[in-house]
């Protein structure tokens, strides 16, 4: 199947299953970057409260 061909069939989704593709296909974007990956394991790893974010920056940052 072409790029092209995938294209036409995600345009006939339903929103909702278009935006849940998206955003899959960012997650999969950002397991791809070392230097991201490596910043998230410090701060899930960190004891260190200035490292911590609230729901609330996080709902904000990825617009929810």
């Amino acid at each position: 199947m072409s790029v092209s061909q995938i294209k036409l069939e995600l345009a006939r989704l339903p929103v909702t299953q278009q935006e849940e593709l998206a955003s899959y296909l960012v997650q999969l974007k950002r397991l791809r970057n070392p230097q991201l990956r490596r910043e998230i394991t410090r701060r899930n790893a960190s004891r260190r409260k200035q490292d911590w974010i609230s729901v609330e920056q996080l709902k904000s940052h990825w617009g929810k």
